[in-house]
């Protein structure tokens, strides 16, 4: 059993990066088609339910007072993590729209290199 639970979590290591590579499932979600905006929504849903603790340490290095940003960081942790739960328990129903946080895509927040590139453009 020790070893198929070690094997599950190096696969999901090694293909973790894979599936977040162009994140068009947060594109989806707004989609007209159903099956898109269900997969969009239960993908965005989950990305950021799994990636909500990047905002503790996210927030402390993108706000001037550090203290100010822990304290943001874990409101902002409980938001992002709150909103993909409901974004997965609601997917089937794509018509219920559920307020997301800003960025809505959880690789933004892990710094995507197309984001690194246009701020170093500008």
């Amino acid at each position: 059993m020790k070893r198929v639970l070690a094997l599950m979590m190096v696969m999901l290591i090694a293909f973790a990066p894979m599936s977040f590579a162009a994140c068009k499932f947060c594109e989806l979600a707004d989609s007209d088609s159903y099956f898109k905006a269900f997969g969009g929504k239960l993908g965005r849903g989950i990305a950021n339910a799994a990636f909500g603790w990047v905002e503790l340490f996210r927030q402390p290095a993108i706000n001037e007072n550090p203290w100010e940003g822990v304290g943001r960081g874990f409101v902002h942790t409980i938001t992002r993590t709150g909103t993909g739960v409901l974004e997965v328990a609601t997917s089937p129903i794509p018509q219920v729209k559920i307020p997301v946080p800003d960025p809505s895509c959880p690789l933004e927040l892990l710094g995507s290199e197309s984001d690194s590139s246009s701020k170093a453009s500008k």
